[in-house]
C-alpha cells in the first residue's frame, strides 16, 4: 500500500502540473478570442462596465464602406497572395531543379527580406517610390523632366505587398521542392511529355497541399494586411478593410471597441472556413513523393534559359532588397527627404537627444531580448509536455498556443486588449511594457514552439532514463541533458523571435501608450509626421542592432557545433 502511495502522488502532481499549465496557456491565449467574441455586444470599452447590445454588430454590418472596403481587401488579398506564390514557386523550381548560376543567393535573399519588417519594407519603398524626390525618380527627373514612378497607387501597393510576401512562400515552398522525386518527371519524360507541361501536370499537382496552404494562409494575411496599407494605401486615398478597422480604433477620437469587435469577426469567420475548405478538398488525396531507390534530386540543365533565371533573381533581389536598403540607409542620412546633396549625421544625434525615441528603442530591446527568452523557455516547457505526456490536456495545449496564430495581427492586438484589461492582475500592468511583452510573447510562441519541437523530437526518451537510473533528478535530467543538447536551437529560436517582436506594429499598435511605444510605433508616426529621415535612421539603428545580436549569435553557435565536434570526435577516438 506504502508503495502504490509513494508511485501514484508523483502522478497526481505531474497531472496537476499539467492541468495549472493548460488553465495558463488557456486564459493567455484562448481568452482572447472569446473576449473579442463578447466585445462585439458590449457597448462600453474594454475594462469597463456596459451593456450588452446588438447594436454596435448591427451598425458595423449596415456600414456600406465595410462591404467597399472588404472587396477591395478581397482584390488586393487575390492578386498578391497569386502573384507572390507564382514567384515563389518560380524561385524553389531554379534553385532545387536547375543549375542556373547565382541560383545559391536565392534563399540569402529570401532570408533578408523575411526577416525586414513589413512596416521597415512598405517605409522604404514608400520613400523609393515617391513621385517628388524619391530615389527611383530622380534620374528620369534629372533626364527626362518628369517622374513616372508613383508608388501610392493601387499598383504600387500590389507590388510591394507581393515582393514582401515572396519570401515568405519561398521559405515555406523551398522544403517540399527540394523533396520531390525525379522518378515522376522521369516517367512524365519517358510518356513524351516536355519539361513544362511535366512541371504544370506533375510537380504542381503533387505539390497541392503546400501550395493550398500557402495560398489560404496569404489570403488571410493579405486581407488584414495593415502596414504596407497604412504607408502606401492611405496616401493614395486608398481604404482596404483593415485600414477601414484601424480607422474605428487608432484615428478615431473616440475609438468603437464595438464596431472594430464585430468587424474582426469577419476575417476569424473566413480564416476558419478556408482551412476547413482547404481539408475536405485535399483531406483524402494522397500526395507520396519520397519513396525508396527510385528517389532522385538530380537537378536539371535549362541551357539558354538559365539566363532568364540570372535576370529574375537579378531583378528580384535589386526591388526586394538593395534598393529599399539603399533607400532606406541614404534617407536617413539626409537633412531633409529628398536632398541628395548634403549628407550629415545629424537624425542620429536627434534620435537619441529625445527622451522619446530613447525610451522607445530601451522598450524594443526589452520586450524583444526578454520576451523572446520567455517565449522560448515557455515553448520547450509545452512541447515538452506535449511529447513526453501524450493525451487530451496536452492537445489543448497545442490548439491553446496556435489559435492566437490564425488571428490577423490587427484582431490579435484587439482581442488582447479586451482579454487583458478585463482580467484583474494584468489590468494593472496595462499601459507598461509588460503588458506588451505579455501579448507579444503569445503571438510569438507558435513561431518558439516549432523550433522546441525540432530539438525535442530528435532526443530518446532514454537519455533522460538513463540520468534519473544514476540518481539525477527529474529536473536535473531535463536542464544537464535536454538543455544542452537543445541549446543550438535554442539560441536559433531566441534570435528569430527576438526579431519578430521587434518588428511587430499590429499589436503594439493598439495596446501601446505614451510609455511603452515600441520602435515600429515610433516610426510609424515619425513617418506621418513628415519626418521621414528620422524615422528611417531609426530604422537603421535597430537593424544594426539586429545585425550585432545576430553575428554573435551564429559565431556562438558556431563554437558550440565545433565544441560537440570534437567531443563526438574524442569520443571515437578513445573508443
Amino acid at each position: 500500500m506504502t508503495g502504490w502511495k509513494s508511485a501514484r502522488i508523483p502522478a497526481l502532481t505531474r497531472r496537476l502540473w499539467i492541468v495549472l499549465l493548460v488553465v495558463a496557456v488557456c486564459v493567455l491565449c484562448v481568452s482572447p478570442v472569446i473576449m473579442l467574441i463578447a466585445g462585439a455586444f458590449r457597448t462600453s470599452p474594454p475594462g469597463l462596465p456596459g451593456e450588452w447590445s446588438t447594436a454596435p454588430f448591427l451598425e458595423a454590418y449596415a456600414d456600406p464602406a465595410t462591404y467597399s472596403t472588404f472587396g477591395s481587401s478581397v482584390v488586393l488579398a487575390v492578386s498578391t497572395k497569386l502573384i507572390s506564390t507564382a514567384l515563389a514557386v518560380y524561385f524553389c523550381w531554379v534553385v532545387a531543379r536547375t543549375t542556373s548560376p547565382l541560383r545559391g543567393l536565392v534563399t540569402p535573399i529570401m532570408l533578408f527580406v523575411f526577416a525586414m519588417p513589413t512596416l521597415f519594407f512598405a517605409l522604404s519603398w514608400g520613400m523609393l517610390g515617391n513621385p517628388d524626390v524619391g530615389l527611383l525618380n530622380k534620374p528620369f527627373e534629372a533626364l527626362f523632366g518628369m517622374s513616372p514612378i508613383n508608388v501610392n497607387s493601387w499598383w504600387g501597393l500590389i507590388m510591394v505587398i507581393a515582393l514582401k510576401s515572396t519570401a515568405s512562400s519561398y521559405i515555406l515552398l523551398i522544403g517540399p521542392f527540394l523533396a520531390l522525386s525525379r522518378s515522376l518527371e522521369e516517367a512524365s519524360f519517358v510518356s513524351g511529355a516536355s519539361r513544362m507541361r511535366t512541371f504544370f501536370r506533375i510537380n504542381v499537382p503533387v505539390l497541392a497541399p503546400a501550395i493550398t496552404g500557402i495560398l489560404i494562409l496569404g489570403f488571410v494575411v493579405g486581407l488584414s494586411s495593415l502596414d504596407a496599407a497604412l504607408i502606401i494605401g492611405v496616401p493614395a486615398g486608398i481604404t482596404v478593410f483593415p485600414t477601414h478597422l484601424f480607422g474605428h480604433l487608432y484615428n478615431s477620437a473616440t475609438p468603437d471597441y464595438a464596431q472594430a469587435s464585430a468587424l474582426s469577426l469577419l476575417l476569424v469567420a473566413i480564416t476558419v472556413v478556408l482551412v476547413w475548405a482547404q481539408g475536405r478538398v485535399l483531406g483524402k488525396r494522397q500526395f507520396t513523393t519520397v519513396t525508396g531507390k527510385a528517389y532522385q534530386q538530380e537537378p536539371w540543365d535549362i541551357g539558354p534559359w538559365r539566363h532568364v533565371c540570372v535576370a529574375a533573381i537579378v531583378v528580384y533581389g535589386l526591388l526586394a532588397m538593395v534598393l529599399p536598403l539603399a533607400q532606406l540607409i541614404l534617407g536617413s542620412l539626409q537633412p531633409v527627404f529628398g536632398l541628395y546633396g548634403a549628407l550629415t549625421f545629424d537624425n542620429y544625434r536627434e534620435l537619441f537627444a529625445e527622451p522619446d525615441i530613447v525610451s522607445a528603442f530601451q522598450a524594443t530591446l526589452t520586450v524583444s531580448i526578454v520576451g523572446g527568452l520567455i517565449a522560448m523557455l515557455l515553448a520547450v516547457a509545452l512541447q515538452y509536455v506535449v511529447r513526453r505526456h501524450p493525451g487530451r490536456l496536452t492537445r489543448v495545449i497545442t490548439f491553446a498556443t496556435w489559435l492566437p496564430w490564425a488571428l490577423p495581427g490587427i484582431v490579435l492586438g484587439l482581442a488582447m486588449s479586451w482579454a487583458y484589461l478585463s482580467i484583474p492582475g494584468l489590468r494593472e500592468i496595462y499601459g507598461t511594457v509588460w503588458i506588451l511583452m505579455i501579448a507579444l510573447i503569445v503571438t510569438v510562441t507558435p513561431i518558439a514552439g516549432r523550433v522546441a519541437e525540432g530539438a525535442i523530437v530528435q532526443l530518446s526518451h532514454e537519455l533522460e532514463e538513463s540520468a534519473r537510473t544514476s540518481g539525477a533528478t527529474s529536473l536535473r535530467a531535463l536542464v544537464g541533458i535536454v538543455g544542452r543538447l537543445i541549446l543550438p536551437s535554442f539560441i536559433s529560436g531566441w534570435f528569430v523571435t527576438a526579431l519578430v517582436i521587434s518588428g511587430s506594429f499590429d499589436v503594439p499598435i493598439l495596446m501601446s501608450t505614451s510609455t511603452n511605444r515600441t520602435i515600429p510605433v515610433v516610426v510609424y508616426e515619425l513617418y506621418t509626421q513628415g519626418r521621414t529621415p528620422l524615422a528611417a535612421a531609426a530604422f537603421c539603428v535597430l537593424l544594426a542592432v539586429v545585425a550585432v545580436i545576430a553575428a554573435v549569435g551564429l559565431l556562438y553557435r558556431r563554437r558550440m557545433l565545433k565544441v560537440r565536434a570534437r567531443s563526438v570526435s574524442t569520443g571515437q577516438s578513445t573508443r
